[in-house]
Parts: structure tokens; C-alpha cells; sequence
């Protein structure tokens, strides 16, 4: 769990542009690939690290996703675990729900229960 908070920090360490790229993400796959991605932020519609992390994993067909995180990098230079948002959700709903989501240093939990009841029928 710690080395993948690492590649979070690493990947937003290197990419990091104040109001552009703050957080970054980090997934590990069934065959031990770590994939990472950046957020993009714009005027019009900001892009959650995940999204390109995931879509690093899918490109190269690694598609059981065992485990994600994302880290937002502060102006100081300190970083913080950083909960994924509802759009962030609904991704580990779609195409990884039994994937575990780093909340903390300490604390994880499965995608499918950070969105109950998704999807279904009432």
C-alpha cells in the first residue's frame, strides 16, 4: 500500500503546475503493473487523476484493477491522501467494484461500497 501512495506522490512530484496538475493517482493491477496518472485542469472541465490511470491500466489490456489511490500535492510541497469524488465512484463501480480504495495510510475500502445501491433497480 505504501509504495503505491509513493508512485501517487512521484507521479504528481514530476507533473506538478499550480491550478493545472495537483493530484495524482496510482494503480496496481492483478499482475503487479502500477499505472499513474495526473489530473488536468482547465477553465472549462477538470479530469480526475484516476480517469488516466484506469485508462492507462484498460490501453494495455491489464484490466483487473486490484487497488487505487490518488494524492494531492499542496502548494507547500506536503501531500494528502485525497478521497475520490462521486464521478471517481461511479469509474471504480463500472470497471472495478471489488478493487480496494486507499482512504488513508491506514484505511482502505472496497470500490462497490464507497457507492451503494449504484445502479440498481427500485
Amino acid at each position: 500500500m505504501l509504495n503505491l501512495i509513493k508512485e501517487a506522490q512521484n507521479i504528481i512530484e514530476q507533473h506538478y503546475v499550480k491550478g493545472k496538475h495537483s493530484v495524482g493517482a496510482a494503480i496496481r493491477t492483478k499482475s503487479g503493473k502500477i499505472y499513474t496518472g495526473i489530473s488536468i485542469n482547465s477553465q472549462k472541465v477538470d479530469l480526475c487523476s484516476e480517469w488516466l490511470a484506469v485508462g492507462q491500466a484498460l490501453l494495455a489490456g491489464d484490466r483487473e484493477i486490484e487497488m487505487i489511490v490518488a494524492v494531492k500535492r499542496h502548494e507547500d510541497g506536503t501531500f494528502e491522501i485525497y478521497p475520490p469524488c462521486g464521478l471517481c465512484r461511479e469509474l471504480y463501480v463500472t470497471y472495478c467494484p471489488e478493487a480496494q480504495i486507499i482512504l488513508s495510510e491506514i484505511k482502505t475500502s472496497k470500490a462497490i461500497d464507497l457507492l451503494p445501491s449504484a445502479w440498481k433497480k427500485i
